[in-house]
């Protein structure tokens, strides 16, 4: 959804909310709401403004209805992975974020890899969030799991990987140990 379209739908739940409270002070007692939307009724011009403001309240209602119906699959972004004669060949991000967990784990220390990442034209963006064994010296550990989720990416799927961003979220704490 387009910021245009999420402005103008903060809009129109702004007015349903103001016509909402409105209906809710008339049901409740409160008879101004409605001595102002009559006195707006009876001259031709405050009527003409009361149409034009429902019309477009119901088109931008049926717009959004419209396009909370249109459902479509998300496009799968892909990497290329090779152009050459015969065609281009290409891997899904999904597949691209196993190789990564698969290298990630093939750190010792690293416990739990959550990667995200862009494809841009000059290479693949990572970003790893990863939760380590405790007593582990973390610049070696981060600088070791870039050296081989680098490595293995693009020897494995021959992409360039200009950066890989790591952040530590955690340290594994293993479960208490019940002594009886």
């Amino acid at each position: 959804m387009s910021a245009l379209d999420r402005a103008v739908l903060a809009l129109f739940a702004l007015l349903v909310a103001l016509l909402a409270a409105a209906a809710l002070a008339v049901t409740a007692g409160w008879s101004v709401p409605l001595d102002i939307f009559e006195l707006s009724l009876l001259r031709a011009d405050y009527r003409l403004v009361a149409g034009v403001v429902a019309a477009v309240l119901f088109l931008l209602a049926l717009r959004f209805l419209v396009a909370s119906l249109h459902l479509t699959a998300p496009a799968e972004q892909q990497a290329v992975i090779n152009s050459g004669d015969l065609g281009l060949a290409s891997i899904a991000l999904p597949a691209l974020e196993n190789l990564v967990t698969r290298a990630a784990r093939q750190v010792k220390g690293v416990r739990e890899v959550k990667p995200s990442m862009k494809v841009l034209p000059e290479g693949l963006i990572l970003k790893l969030n990863i939760t380590v064994s405790p007593d582990r010296n973390l610049p070696e550990l981060t600088a070791a799991l870039q050296a081989r989720v680098h490595e293995y990416i693009v020897t494995t799927t021959g992409l360039e990987v200009p950066e890989i961003q790591v952040r530590v979220k955690g340290i594994y704490q293993e479960g208490l140990r019940r002594v009886e």
